[in-house]
């Protein structure tokens, strides 16, 4: 089984992140992608929403898709969160399974800032989302070397092996600003940029005024 992880501070969940899971379950023929609230250090700015808000929010936006499902690893994990432990206890959980790990541009050029940072491939492949204003030159030499040792074209690739891959995903962009949601959620939904459970939860819970 292809088994992905996408995280996010889903400070909510909305339709970019929904279709761009759609998009990925498609590309590469993914049988079941989690969506997992990402832990937030306390010295970051800190969510509006709750974990447990953020994650019930996730909960309703799969509801309507069966190959989606709302992730609670981190949350749930003791702090601090580190990637590679996430992956290590997925590893655990589903040691039969191929797991992909998504990611944007952005978070990939800049992946040897992260802890343990060259063990995730040996973990997982890593699937990485395009992001504007983000190019794979951008990474430290050393990094890109690590990135292009490893970098693959076909989605097939990611079946062929457990774990090691880079693939660079073709998601399409989604215009959809979770900033903006917060600001003005009605009009957000009125939009549709958020899936109708999420918005009626934000307006039955009075989040985001």
């Amino acid at each position: 089984m292809i088994r992905a992880l996408f995280g996010g501070t889903f400070d909510p969940i909305h339709c970019g992140h929904i279709n761009t899971a759609l998009a990925l379950l498609r590309e590469l023929n993914i049988d079941r992608l989690h969506l997992m609230p990402n832990a937030v250090p306390p010295h970051r700015p800190q969510p509006q929403a709750s974990s447990a808000q953020r994650l019930a929010m996730v909960e309703l936006a799969c509801q309507a898709h069966p190959q989606l499902c709302a992730e609670a690893f981190e949350l749930n994990a003791e702090p601090p969160s580190y990637t590679v432990k996430t992956l290590q206890g997925f590893k655990q959980r589903y040691p039969d399974d191929i797991l992909l790990f998504v990611m944007g541009m952005d978070s990939l050029v800049s992946l040897d800032q992260w802890y343990q940072w060259q063990q995730l491939t040996e973990l997982a492949h890593l699937v990485v989302m395009p992001r504007p204003g983000y190019q794979l030159q951008q990474a430290s030499p050393s990094l890109l070397a690590f990135i292009n040792e490893r970098l693959c074209q076909q989605p097939q690739a990611l079946r062929d092996k457990p774990q090691g891959a880079i693939y660079l995903a073709n998601t399409p962009r989604y215009d959809v600003s979770a900033t903006a949601i917060r600001e003005h959620p009605q009009r957000a939904a009125e939009r549709g940029d958020l899936p109708a459970a999420v918005a009626d939860y934000i307006e039955q819970h009075q989040l985001y005024r």
